[in-house]
């Protein structure tokens, strides 16, 4: 039987910078709703999932599957909840605050999913290049890679170099905020402890690497923006008008 894939938007409106972000509006329509959208023209089942009820009554307005959810950590973790009312085989984690992250940067991670049935206990992240000045930036979470580049070895929001000067290889990556993993790796991340290194760096994905656990990547090579802040909504506002 052909395995099934769904997509998870978690979403919450207590950002300690940016209260209220997922309704902020891109576009004309609220940011979350932005982000499902692009989600929605992969052809997959999308969901927004939240401890909203704001939240939900939006996506009521736009015809968006939401789920409820309790309060939770992380986003992983609310789709650990909201996927229990769902009947799929992998979950592609796409976070709220990425607008960028369209349609054929989805798929190229989705393509990738296929490699999850033979490789237990593995998720796959996006990452993309970026320069040293954004390497500097705290809400960028960097990546150390190996592996010819196809593995992460570390997350930190510190710079992690991964190349001499010079070489064809950027030296600087970032992880992109959308994730793929099967339902089963998603279970056994939610039952998972927060690690010493994931409080420290409050990365979550450092809690699957400090149990021992394989998280491999998907190389975007264009320019994303994760809204962390007002002034990142007003750059992704400008970027899409330029387009």
């Amino acid at each position: 039987m052909k395995s099934k894939t769904s997509i998870f938007i978690p979403a919450r409106m207590k950002s300690t910078r940016f209260p209220g972000k997922p309704l902020a509006p891109i576009d004309g329509i609220p940011m979350v709703i932005y982000c499902a959208k692009n989600a929605l023209r992969t052809g997959l089942e999308v969901y927004v999932c939240t401890d909203s009820k704001e939240i939900e009554a939006i996506c009521n307005v736009y015809n968006i599957n939401c789920i409820i959810t309790p309060e939770c950590e992380t986003g992983t973790d609310r789709i650990a909840h909201a996927v229990q009312q769902i009947e799929t085989d992998y979950i592609i984690n796409l976070q709220g605050d990425e607008p960028l992250i369209i349609p054929s940067y989805l798929l190229k991670i989705i393509s990738m999913i296929a490699n999850l049935k033979n490789s237990e206990n593995t998720i796959i992240t996006g990452v993309s290049p970026i320069t040293s000045k954004e390497a500097s930036d705290k809400n960028n979470v960097k990546c150390s890679l190996i592996d010819n580049y196809t593995k992460i070895e570390y997350l930190s929001r510190k710079p992690l170099i991964n190349s001499i000067e010079n070489s064809n290889k950027s030296s600087y990556y970032k992880q992109v905020g959308v994730y793929a993993m099967s339902t089963k790796v998603l279970e056994k991340f939610s039952k998972l402890p927060s690690g010493k290194l994931e409080k420290a760096e409050k990365v979550e994905l450092l809690r699957w690497i400090e149990n021992g656990y394989t998280v491999r990547c998907c190389l975007i090579e264009n320019e994303t923006i994760s809204i962390d802040t007002p002034a990142d909504l007003v750059k992704v506002i400008s970027k899409i008008n330029n387009n």
